[in-house]
């Protein structure tokens, strides 16, 4: 899938710590990798007209119920969408603004919701519209925004916009996965085994520490990031913090602003839906990883 670059520019949503998953019905399953994929899907890099702005939530039958992710207020209902679906906006008291499309045009009725009221975490909102099966959720930075936009080739990313795999991944409770070159070159440093910038782009010698990584840690050397990859460098960081990987905790480090765009072709190697790394939340504020582990009391 063709993917622009830009995509690592965007800063990790924050929000609620713990949203929440806004199809209760449905099995969680997301693409973490989705963020700036090309629009029409399958496209190639040259024939791209748009980079997808947002994370699809899928697998959603016709009627499903859809949730208030956190307090928010209603900004707008039945607001155009794909596929004869519409869209509802959110302004959250964390300062987002939420787009969710996928909802079947008048369901917000059924529930009471209207323009302009305050809903609260775990409220009803609509139903999702049979024929789109899927919540595409968008978020921004709240200020002045009342509506979306496209995310078109050529352009830099809207304004406010954030990545929101972190606040999917904090919805379902997973730990936060290592997507940007910064995360995955802050880890392979803390186990000893990068020795550059760790805000550069990934490089022959990004890939040669992941190689030597993976060769230490017992794992196929292949020089790629995939599950198996994280997985045994999750445990690595727990295990060097001087504790077992079900008795650690995490702490949030500090926001890291302005990362570098990476030119790694394997980075989007991302797992479909989420995973704790090696039963550790990685906790990550920003693009900044969190190496920070304490042992639980």
């Amino acid at each position: 899938m063709a993917r622009t670059p830009e995509w690592e520019k965007l800063e990790m949503a924050g929000g609620d710590p713990k949203p929440a998953w806004p199809l209760p019905s449905v099995q969680p399953k997301f693409a973490t990798w989705s963020v700036g994929g090309g629009r029409p899907y399958g496209c190639t890099l040259e024939t791209c007209k748009r980079w997808h702005a947002g994370i699809d939530l899928t697998g959603a039958p016709d009627g499903a119920v859809i949730l208030a992710p956190e307090d928010a207020l209603v900004l707008g209902l039945d607001r155009g969408w794909d596929d004869n679906a519409k869209a509802v906006f959110l302004r959250t008291k964390t300062g987002l603004f939420l787009v969710l499309g996928g909802f079947r045009q008048g369901s917000h009725k059924e529930f009471g919701i209207g323009h302009g009221q305050e809903v609260k975490k775990g409220d009803k909102l609509g139903r999702i519209h049979g024929p789109y099966g899927m919540i595409h959720l968008e978020l921004y930075r709240a200020e002045q925004r009342t509506a979306n936009s496209v995310w078109w080739k050529g352009e830099p990313p809207p304004a406010g916009l954030l990545n929101p795999t972190h606040y999917v991944e904090r919805m379902v409770g997973a730990g936060v996965s290592l997507l940007q070159t910064r995360q995955r070159h802050e880890a392979l440093a803390a186990l000893g085994f990068f020795k550059g910038d760790v805000a550069a782009e990934w490089s022959a010698a990004s890939t040669e520490a992941l190689r030597a990584a993976q060769a230490s840690l017992g794992i196929r050397v292949d020089g790629k990031w995939g599950p198996q990859t994280e997985d045994a460098i999750g445990k690595a960081l727990a295990e060097r913090q001087g504790c077992s990987s079900g008795e650690c905790a995490t702490e949030a480090a500090a926001p890291v602003a302005d990362p570098s765009p990476s030119t790694d072709a394997l980075a989007p190697v991302g797992r479909i839906g989420w995973w704790a790394l090696g039963g550790v939340a990685i906790a990550s504020v920003g693009v900044g990883l969190a190496l920070t582990l304490r042992r639980r009391a």
